[in-house]
């Protein structure tokens, strides 16, 4: 069986394998090493260019074909204006969605000629919902399926391209429901073409630690920021924008003494842009003195650690966050997590971790939870960590993932 996958992320073209990033990426790349191994089909991954991620794939996955699209630097200049533009002169929490706008339709144009020329049992368009726009260009006839890691909010004058898709894949039971709606963009979907397709980490690398090597890290965190020892340790690491909800976790942690907050990320992955709520969150951050370090991003390879060193990880999502996973790597790690009733997020996370309600009362709770799980004792908290790694390890590994994959596209 030929598939062939196309990916272009909108907010900032990321490669496949996945060298600067990105959930979607990074789950394309988990596909394609396990192909790369197993071989169940034969696979195409059509992505943007890029030196560093071409080199790792033809060193790494030589089972699997790569197409790789490079842009006119011409249009690259012309991305960095627009988001210059819109960054300076309109809403700046806005300005990720116009990061690669000249790219993209670069993509679109050059994927769209080469489905013309090639024949594929099976086509899966990533999440990106404009790149709907190359069925309709290349006219391709066969099977192909919408991977959506998010609910579409647009349909790009594409609606007939949805009506005629083969399935949907989705990331969770949420977002399956959501598409099914009449009020949906691309819909309504009927149901039995919904397949639930949950995400996957890499158990590989998102782990937990020996205790010896966990106190050796913790000492190293804490001397690298200068956090005194005896402190409780709690980790954020998402972007820094109002729907991830770090404001909730500084609001409670004002008052706890004993606790000190990590937070890992900034707007996007690997920019150090501001906007103004990552100045309010420094503002708020203020108050807390030395209990608030931000660690700006931190590269895939050593997150484990980070999450590995924490008592607990802090997530409250403050929109219907389709999957969440960054909870389930914390998990994997062994680091207990609080967060909230958001979206798709309670599938993933199930009973183990604690799940708080949005609400105005959320930085409160928050801070009782916290209170309660530093309160257990050594045995109740180790078996909180067993039961969430068990959890993972069960359930979201990558090496099921491409038996998940294969199967969600049979007819």
């Amino acid at each position: 069986m030929r598939v062939a996958f196309f990916t272009a992320d909108s907010n900032g073209g990321y490669p496949v394998p996945a060298t600067n990033g990105g959930a979607v990426p990074t789950l394309i790349e988990s596909l394609a090493n396990e192909n790369n191994i197993q071989n169940l089909c034969d696979m195409t991954i059509v992505s943007l260019y890029d030196k560093k991620a071409a080199k790792i794939a033809k060193e790494k996955y030589p089972r699997i074909h790569f197409v790789w699209v490079k842009v006119p630097k011409m249009l690259q200049h012309l991305d960095k204006v627009a988001f210059w533009l819109v960054r300076n002169f309109f809403k700046k929490e806005k300005a990720i969605s116009f990061r690669s706008v000249f790219t993209l339709f670069w993509y679109i144009r050059f994927s769209s000629k080469f489905l013309k020329k090639e024949m594929f049992d099976k086509v899966i368009l990533e999440n990106n919902i404009p790149i709907a726009n190359i069925i309709k260009k290349s006219s391709y006839q066969g099977q192909y399926y919408y991977h959506f890691h998010n609910t579409p909010r647009i349909n790009a004058h594409c609606k007939d391209i949805f009506d005629q898709c083969s399935g949907y894949l989705c990331v969770s039971e949420y977002v399956g429901k959501e598409i099914e709606k009449n009020r949906s963009a691309i819909g309504p979907v009927p149901k039995k073409k919904v397949k639930i397709l949950y995400n996957c980490i890499d158990t590989g690398l998102f782990k937990p630690m020996k205790n010896t090597d966990r106190n050796t890290v913790r000492q190293k965190i804490c001397d690298k920021y200068h956090i005194p020892r005896n402190q409780h340790l709690v980790i954020f690491v998402g972007r820094l924008s109002k729907e991830k909800g770090p404001d909730q976790l500084l609001k409670a942690v004002m008052n706890m003494k004993d606790v000190t907050v990590l937070i890992v990320g900034g707007l996007l992955s690997g920019l150090n842009l501001n906007d103004s709520y990552q100045e309010e969150i420094h503002t708020l951050a203020k108050g807390l003195g030395n209990r608030a370090v931000f660690t700006g991003y931190i590269d895939q390879e050593i997150l484990p650690l980070y999450y590995g060193a924490a008592d607990l990880a802090v997530f409250p999502s403050m929109w219907d966050e389709p999957a969440g996973l960054t909870m389930i790597e914390a998990m994997a790690c062994g680091t207990p997590i609080i967060t909230t009733r958001s979206g798709g997020i309670p599938e993933y996370v199930g009973n183990i971790a604690c799940v708080l309600d949005r609400n105005k009362n959320l930085p409160g709770n928050i801070t009782k939870a916290m209170k309660r799980y530093f309160n257990l004792n050594k045995e109740k908290k180790e078996r909180i960590r067993q039961d969430g790694i068990k959890r993972i390890q069960d359930n979201f590994s990558r090496e099921k993932y491409l038996e998940r994959f294969i199967e969600s596209i049979k007819k």
